[in-house]
């Protein structure tokens, strides 16, 4: 296995990751993630940057692997997860928890151990649908989660402790192209009932 070569670098409100592979077969590339902070509220963004350094093309699926915990509450009625389009899930999410319209909601809190997991459909091919927010009642806090690519499959994970919203986004780059990504994420407190 070549793991390829890893650095990194910071700045006052940003840092970089750089991974370098190249494996001899026509694959290679030049991978730029930087986390950055938000200016002025509270929130950041993961900028991704992948050049294909290869005499191939590169042909993927990359998602992102979201585990959100807010205020160490557990998943369960206090918490809904908002999407900007009418769901379907793929699978059912046993007696815990159920798709009304454009959000999931709990039926009943998790057990330790316990973990329901559905694709979910309903998406459009626009970035307008990369909007997802999870929002906790209880504590009055929540988190939208943008991206400015399309979506191209979307999982739903969540054990007792994390809730896992998992957007899929479709790679072509072509030999010496780029493909640049965002997903933003802003926290926010709820309003009063």
């Amino acid at each position: 296995m070549n793991s390829g070569r890893w650095h990194s670098r910071k700045g006052r409100d940003w840092v970089e990751l750089v991974h370098e592979l190249s494996d001899g077969k026509g694959y290679s590339y030049v991978y730029r993630k930087t986390v950055r902070l938000a200016k002025g509220k509270p929130g950041l963004t993961l900028e991704h940057r992948l050049r294909n350094t290869g005499t191939k093309a590169i042909e993927t699926v990359v998602y992102d692997h979201n585990f959100f915990i807010i205020d160490g509450q557990p998943s369960g009625p206090d918490f809904t997860v908002k999407f900007p389009f009418q769901l379907r899930a793929t699978q059912g999410l046993k007696d815990a928890a159920e798709v009304r319209g454009t959000q999931i909601v709990y039926l009943r809190e998790l057990a330790q151990g316990e973990a329901i997991i559905t694709t979910l459909e309903g998406f459009g091919r626009t970035a307008a649908d990369y909007d997802i927010k999870i929002e906790n009642s209880n504590v009055r806090a929540g988190v939208r989660i943008t991206g400015d690519r399309p979506l191209a499959n979307l999982v739903f994970w969540s054990g007792r402790r994390s809730l896992c919203p998992e957007p899929y986004i479709n790679m072509h780059i072509e030999p010496g192209q780029e493909s640049i990504w965002r997903i933003n994420y802003e926290f926010c407190t709820l309003p009063e009932p």
